[in-house]
């Protein structure tokens, strides 16, 4: 770690600061797109860990269906986050790899955990637990970060606190977590 990500490390004195910066360089390796599913989010993770591992082992470590799993690995591969290539010892298998910015912004996600990508899988499960939603996503993981780190905070600079998406989009979000029973409108 260089020495200047070292200081912005120590800079960062709450757990609510470190969840935000986590799970902003989580949007960053997913292509920038916070509406990325926290499923994603392990499934990359666990992509990192385990290079040249297959669909089919990282369908069985995260108990997701062949369908669902085809749509999180070419999205993945469209998005440059990942790269496939043809296995050496089974031609049927593809091995895949974590790459490019992908795999810079997840590296600094995992300097915040001393044991790396388990400590990461344990944070996006937290969040995944919090949520209580089919699909949770990065935005609202950040929703539920920045009201964890500022405590009672406008709306507004709530949503300030977000990605410049679409204000329906992040309205939308903050109103289901609502609904949902996760944050309370204050």
């Amino acid at each position: 770690m260089t020495l200047f990500k070292q200081q912005a490390k120590r800079a960062m004195n709450t757990r609510g600061q470190k969840s935000c910066l986590v799970i902003d360089h989580l949007v960053e390796a997913l292509g920038g797109d916070p509406s990325s599913s926290l499923k994603r989010a392990l499934i990359l993770n666990y992509i990192d860990e385990n290079a040249g591992v297959t669909q089919t082992e990282v369908m069985n470590h995260i108990g997701s269906t062949k369908s669902s799993m085809n749509r999180e690995i070419e999205w993945l591969f469209n998005y440059g986050c990942i790269t496939r290539r043809d296995a050496e010892k089974d031609g049927r298998a593809i091995e895949l790899e974590t790459c490019g910015y992908s795999k810079r912004a997840l590296e600094s996600a995992l300097d915040y955990f001393p044991q790396r990508h388990k400590g990461l899988q344990s944070f996006v499960n937290r969040y995944i637990k919090i949520l209580k939603q089919d699909r949770p996503t990065l935005r609202d993981a950040r929703i539920v970060a920045a009201l964890y780190d500022k405590g009672e905070i406008p709306k507004s600079k709530l949503m300030e606190e977000l990605y410049n998406g679409p204000a329906t989009t992040d309205n939308r979000a903050y109103k289901k977590l609502i609904d949902d029973g996760v944050i309370e409108d204050g």
